[in-house]
């Protein structure tokens, strides 16, 4: 199987709407849905790796405040 083949058999570019559509529509419908999830994968993979950073921040920003051990002092 070559790569051709496989993008067109995955992305399947929407054949209701695109019915009897051959040749270059097609291929530009398939390759506007692939540039989208592309785009969408990057943002998504950006958002987590954002919140990966604040988590790691947050706990980091923790073990550096003296005095602050997660107990409330009890005098």
């Amino acid at each position: 199987m070559n790569f051709p083949s496989l993008i067109e058999s995955f992305f399947l570019a929407c054949p209701m709407c695109m019915s009897g559509a051959e040749g270059n529509s097609l291929l530009a419908a398939n390759s506007a849905i692939g540039v989208m999830l592309v785009i969408l994968c990057s943002v998504l993979m950006t958002i987590l790796s954002f919140i990966i950073h604040l988590a790691k921040r947050a706990r980091r920003y923790a073990a550096e405040v003296p005095g602050e051990t997660g107990q409330e002092n009890r005098s």
